[in-house]
């Protein structure tokens, strides 16, 4: 069966890369943070905090604080974006890095689960039932292993602020990564980045 919602996020996946949407109008800034509020090892943190900063120029078209820009802004007014953040220092950050939106990416779950798909285990053990011998021996505990699957899911949580703190969009992305061969090949990393990539694209069309 066709996933049609996939096909069409492909669709506008390839078209926002090959042509930046006007989401924000011509000569806008933004800053762009990623924050963590469930278990996201630091380094896929900092790698998904670049990510986004790149899928938000790509898309949007608009001019995106630099990394060293905001750390700079951060120590400057001595706010900083973690799990709660004032309007006062909302404000002051977009004052100090003279940025008309600001975009924070919230991960609330990050998780990594294993489930056993009895109807893939039954298909092996039945092909080495029909064969019989040494593929019965071999496929049976082969059926047991193949029915393991492992899906990395992520909910993220986007909000977008004007520059005097105002919230202009907000939306919530729920991606699963199950590829084939999974138990050993499923990331929480690729289904944050598809996540980011979603509402991205989401906040593009809606601003």
């Amino acid at each position: 069966m066709v996933n049609f919602r996939k096909l069409a996020l492909i669709f506008v996946a390839l078209y926002a890369t090959a042509i930046p949407w006007a989401a924000f109008a011509q000569g806008e800034s933004v800053a762009v943070f990623v924050q963590a509020a469930a278990p996201v090892p630091g380094a896929d943190l900092e790698y998904l905090f670049s990510y986004a900063m790149q899928r938000c120029s790509i898309v949007t078209g608009a001019a995106v604080a630099t990394r060293g820009q905001i750390q700079l802004a951060q120590r400057q007014t001595n706010t900083y974006v973690g799990t709660s953040l004032t309007l006062s220092g909302l404000r002051s950050l977009a004052q100090t890095l003279n940025v008309d939106y600001i975009v924070i990416h919230r991960f609330v779950d990050w998780s990594d689960e294993i489930s056993f798909r009895a109807e893939r285990a039954l298909l092996w053990t039945g092909f080495g039932t029909l064969l019989g011998g040494l593929f019965q021996a071999a496929l049976t505990p082969l059926g047991l292993v193949f029915g393991l699957e492992r899906t990395a899911t992520v909910s993220l949580f986007t909000t977008v602020f004007t520059d005097t703190g105002d919230i202009t969009f907000t939306t919530s992305v729920v991606e699963e990564d199950c590829p084939i061969l999974s138990l050993v090949t499923a990331d929480p990393l690729e289904a944050a980045k598809k996540a980011i990539e979603v509402s991205t694209l989401q906040m593009a069309v809606a601003l």
